[in-house]
């Protein structure tokens, strides 16, 4: 063939049907055989893909990515086996090729003949027209002879539609079992649309809690995680274990039954909740799928304040209570609480054992902080015990470590109350005045202080008497804007008024009561229990007292002397066969000896003065100085007490007996050396003769005390018994009067 460019003709229009519809027949031809394959693939994966999750029961994630590769490899293989084979079009030449080689007899006339149909000048190439139109005419008689589509391999094609056709069949067989059966439908539920359906099994499992695929837990919490077996499953008697997967890998626990709902509930219990985690549990042939855990702030109280509202009658302020207690709170008191919280909440409440009181929200409740709340409600009282706040956030999460306080409510004690008698003892006489100290104090204030006595005679006349009562108001406390919650003073008892008989027993206490409404509180100090005397027996036994006194300050007379003694005794001391430093110590020891006693002395005669005192007030309470002042002219016993006894003591005490004691100290100073501890001896000795001789002139005065206090005595009972005889004559003389008038 010549390497001009020949013009190119159409094939003659026999052999272009032919092949058209060749090309037609092989276009399905690949259709079918493509797609009978990847139907029969897909079914395949589909079937592989139902064992293994029946099998293994993979979870969402294995299911998912399961799915993932279903589809992957049904594009993939499409691709592959249908679009690919359906874009590589075969050309005129190809085909009729192939026609030749099914049909071995054509000898390639049928290709020869198209080849040279479709060239337009074969005259300018050489070729013989005549020769060249018998070659293309019969290769149009052997096309018309024979059928084109037999180049095809119809065994496979029959057997792709069978293939196709039962690939159909199962696939329909399929959707039907997926509508009408539990298996193919949990299969395509779990698998297809990735739900959480759970093949048929012997042993179901539910993880309680879960919504939505989720576990919201509180943040640093311990949590209880519960698994159920469900009351449907045929085997509930199972092993159960929780598998958790967090930041530190995989690990399986096992949970421990908590013996209800039949033995069903299994529990695991998770501390201290600090980082996201998922978990999931399995027992017998159930598995379940993983559940994530998210980790939510709980609802708590960031700041809380508690204030204490007093009742009216206090005149206080509301009191803060720092802190979660417990706290004293007065009996009617309110209870303010105001709690800030650190997120905005649903529900904010304070329960009181099966007591519930809701907090009211400061502003808008969707985004409102802070809540309070006022106790007790109107009519109730408050009480005490263990308040805990009872929190739930909008999500509906509950607070895991409440918030606490306690309340104790306390009542309004009353008045404390305390006293004491000034210059009285256990013995008075019917006109006595007594000075009745007193401290009284109370929290929320006073309303009154009174003196509460009572009184019976003795047992001769108890037959005509009975048991009296007398009160005398010492202040009252009226003013409305003025509280007074102490008071400290003396108040004085006259007895006089009284007319108390001698031999009667008084008794005599202060009383307090407090300002709280309708019924105050009543404090009491302790009783004093006196006895009524005549003045001769308490001038009797005060005469016993004194000389009770005078004999102590003999005897610390005799301890004086008896001291200055030991003192030159030490001063003249000698060794001895003892070493210096043995003298030393035992001289040394026997001064501070000395010294302490000689302080002592001091001290009870201090001691003896105070008791003359206490003589010398007990006298004037009981009036007894009026009778002598009338009696004696100008001997009173102040006189006698205080000029002649007490401020000798007392003299004696700060001035010689403590100059003794320095002297004692200086003479310690020199116990190793003889001749100066002589001469302090002597310095000292001298001070003790002078005590010693203050000591018998006090002595004497208290001697004659006594022997003017006896004759005192006497005088007075002479007069009082000339009083008698005089009452008693003045009677009689009036009886008579009363006889010769009757008879008149």
């Amino acid at each position: 063939m010549s390497s001009a460019t020949a013009k190119r003709r159409a094939l003659p229009r026999e052999i272009s049907t032919r092949l058209s519809r060749l090309r037609s027949r092989l276009t399905r031809w690949l259709l079918v055989d493509g797609f009978s394959h990847w139907l029969a693939a897909i079914i395949l994966v589909l079937v592989v893909d139902m064992g293994l999750d029946r099998l293994f029961k993979m979870d969402f994630a294995q299911r998912s990515i399961m799915l993932g590769v279903m589809v992957l490899f049904a594009v993939i293989y499409l691709f592959q086996r249908v679009i690919r084979p359906l874009g590589n079009r075969p050309g005129d030449d190809a085909l009729l090729y192939e026609v030749e080689a099914k049909h071995a007899d054509l000898k390639e006339s049928l290709l020869s003949g198209a080849q040279l149909a479709r060239q337009a000048n074969l005259e300018e190439l050489g070729a013989s027209r005549g020769l060249t139109d018998a070659t293309i005419q019969q290769g149009i008689e052997q096309a018309r002879a024979i059928d084109f589509g037999t180049t095809l391999n119809q065994p496979r094609y029959r057997n792709n539609l069978i293939l196709m056709g039962i690939s159909a069949v199962l696939l329909l067989g399929l959707w039907v079992g997926v509508n009408q059966t539990s298996f193919f439908r949990t299969w395509f539920n779990r698998n297809i649309l990735l739900q959480n359906d759970a093949w048929p099994q012997g042993t179901y499992l539910q993880i309680m809690g879960v919504e939505d695929g989720q576990l919201v837990l509180p943040r640093g919490s311990d949590h209880r995680q519960l698994v159920e077996v469900s009351p449907d499953s045929q085997v509930v008697d199972v092993d159960v274990t929780l598998e958790i997967d967090g930041p530190g890998g995989k690990t399986v626990h096992p949970m421990k039954p908590t013996g209800r709902r039949d033995g069903r509930e299994h529990l695991f219990v998770l501390h201290n909740v600090a980082t996201e985690f998922r978990l999931r549990a399995a027992g017998g042939d159930d598995l379940t799928e993983w559940v994530e855990v998210k980790l939510v702030e709980p609802p708590s109280v960031t700041q809380m304040e508690l204030k204490s509202i007093l009742p009216p009658y206090t005149g206080r302020g509301p009191e803060v209570l720092p802190g979660a207690g417990p706290h004293a709170v007065l009996n009617g008191s309110q209870l303010e609480i105001r709690a800030e919280f650190n997120k905005p909440l649903k529900l904010a409440a304070l329960r009181l054992g099966e007591r519930e009181f809701v907090m009211s929200p400061e502003g808008d409740p969707s985004d409102s902080l802070v809540y309070k709340i006022l106790l007790p409600t109107e009519g109730d009282s408050l009480a005490g015990g263990q308040y805990e706040f009872a929190l739930v956030d909008q999500t509906g999460l509950s607070g895991t470590r409440p918030a606490k306080f306690t309340i104790k409510t306390r009542e309004d004690g009353p008045p404390k109350v305390r006293a004491d008698l000034l210059g009285i003892s256990g013995l008075v006489v019917p006109r006595a005045r007594i000075p009745v100290a007193y401290n009284v104090s109370d929290e929320y204030g006073l309303s009154e202080i009174l003196l509460d006595c009572n009184w019976k005679n003795s047992d001769e006349d108890a037959g005509r008497n009975q048991t009296k009562t007398h009160e005398k108001m010492i202040r009252k406390f009226d003013e409305p804007d003025k509280t007074v919650n102490s008071e400290d003073s003396v108040d004085v008892l006259d007895l006089e008024p009284l007319k108390l008989i001698p031999g009667a027993s008084f008794m005599l206490s202060v009383v307090a009561r407090d300002n709280r409404p309708p019924q105050a509180n009543t404090g009491r100090s302790g009783e004093f229990l006196l006895r009524i005397v005549t003045e001769q027996e308490l001038r009797d036994d005060m005469l016993r007292r004194e000389i009770e006194q005078r004999k102590a300050f003999q005897q610390a007379y005799e301890a004086q002397m008896e001291l200055a003694a030991e003192l030159r005794a030490v001063a003249g001391m000698s060794p001895n066969g003892q070493t210096p430093e043995q003298f030393k110590a035992m001289r040394e020891e026997r001064l501070i000896t000395i010294g302490r006693d000689q302080k002592a002395i001091g001290t009870s005669i201090n001691a003896i003065a105070n008791r003359f005192i206490e003589f010398l007030v007990e006298a004037k309470n009981n009036r007894l100085d009026e009778d002598e002042q009338a009696l004696a002219g100008g001997q009173t016993i102040e006189q006698r007490f205080d000029g002649g006894i007490i401020q000798p003591i007392r003299r004696l005490d700060s001035d010689l007996i403590a100059l003794a004691s320095r002297n004692l100290d200086n003479c310690r100073r020199f116990v190793d050396d003889s001749a100066a501890l002589m001469n302090a001896v002597t310095e000292t000795g001298q001070v003790h003769d002078q005590i010693l001789a203050e000591m018998k002139r006090i002595l004497d005065a208290m001697v004659d005390s006594e022997n003017f206090q006896e004759v005192v005595n006497k005088l007075l009972e002479i007069k009082r018994n000339e009083m008698q005889i005089k009452t008693e004559m003045d009677k009689r003389n009036k009886n008579e009067d009363d006889i010769f008038d009757d008879d008149k």
